[in-house]
């Protein structure tokens, strides 16, 4: 008898977990990559900005692409992570890695006419007066 209800037991919680519905795991939501904008600080940043010895030169354009010349990384566009809020503000320059995109932090100030890039400090041509 009690060998039968062992089994008895045994085959009822075989067939409860065979019958539970396990619902499928849902897909993980896919993050929006958020593009940050401001045409106004775009076009103040955009311009050729040149090394102290005049040989590193980094062009930024206003459509997010970058052309460098003489130096080792090769730039080839930048992005805003927040909206400025002022003349300065910190954009990145992004250059293709082994397996991903690598994005450099640089420092921009559109009064002075500057761009930091690791310690080292180009600046704009100054435009004359008329």
């Amino acid at each position: 008898m009690k060998k039968l209800t062992l089994m008895a037991i045994a085959m009822g919680m075989l067939a409860f977990t065979a019958c539970t519905e396990k619902k499928p795991a849902a897909a993980p939501a896919t993050q929006v990559e958020e593009v940050v904008t401001d045409s106004a600080f775009q076009q103040a940043v955009a311009g050729e900005y040149k090394s102290a010895d005049g040989k590193r030169i980094i062009t930024v354009n206003a459509d997010f692409t970058v052309k460098t010349t003489g130096l080792d990384k090769d730039y080839f566009k930048w992005d805003m992570d927040v909206k400025p809020q002022g003349p300065s503000a910190n954009i990145n320059l992004i250059r293709k890695g082994l397996d991903a995109e690598v994005k450099d932090m640089v420092s921009v100030d559109t009064e002075e006419g500057t761009l930091i890039v690791k310690n080292e400090t180009y600046r704009k041509a100054v435009e004359e007066k008329k």
